[in-house]
């Protein structure tokens, strides 16, 4: 797993000499990126194994703030599972720096870039079959890059030009994560503490 991640941190700091990107932004994802701005959301996460019938769910909520970056925090009905904020995570009450977690440090900061309005990484990282419709917007993603497909099979996103409102994504394993995201009418501090 460490090989991996090390190999995550070297493709995704070295993809500005890679494959060629398409210059423009889809017309709805261009408007859902742009009427984005600073939105908080609370989500349900639902996790289903290959190798059982048992379903995984967790809660969290997570705050964007346009051009700067988001936080995240996930916890069970009980407890308080994983929180980063932009700079730092914690588990367990015990502070990091999210640089430690190259990949989910690179991932995060993939998707900011994106709800940005910049796709690069994105479109660097993943071949994308994206569709349109009167008052939604469906994204697939496969892995272009071999390190990545050896994990993830698909990543699926579905929005309005309002809102991101759901991401599926299956793993190589056969595992099976969803994330359902509703807006969030309460004000969320910036920084989360842990």
């Amino acid at each position: 797993m460490k090989k991996i991640i090390s190999i995550l941190a070297c493709v995704f700091s070295l993809n500005a000499f890679a494959y060629p990107i398409t210059d423009e932004m889809p017309e709805k994802l261009k408007n859902f990126t742009n009427n984005l701005e600073s939105v908080s959301a609370t989500f349900k996460q639902t996790k289903m194994l290959p190798e059982s019938t048992k379903r995984f769910i967790s809660n969290g909520y997570v705050k964007f703030v346009k051009n700067v970056g988001f936080t995240w925090h996930q916890q069970k009905p009980s407890e308080d599972v994983f929180t980063s904020t932009l700079k730092e995570y914690c588990v367990n009450g015990e502070t990091k720096e999210l640089t430690e977690l190259p990949y989910f440090y690179r991932v995060q900061s993939m998707i900011d870039k994106m709800l940005n309005g910049d796709m690069t990484d994105f479109l660097f990282a993943f071949n994308v079959d994206y569709s349109e419709y009167k008052d939604s917007w469906t994204l697939v993603a496969t892995p272009r890059l071999v390190v990545l497909a050896d994990m993830v099979q698909n990543l699926t996103m579905y929005g309005t030009t309002k809102d991101l409102t759901k991401v599926i994504m299956t793993y190589y394993d056969g595992t099976i994560v969803i994330l359902e995201f509703n807006r969030s009418k309460k004000e969320i501090e910036d920084e989360i503490v842990c």
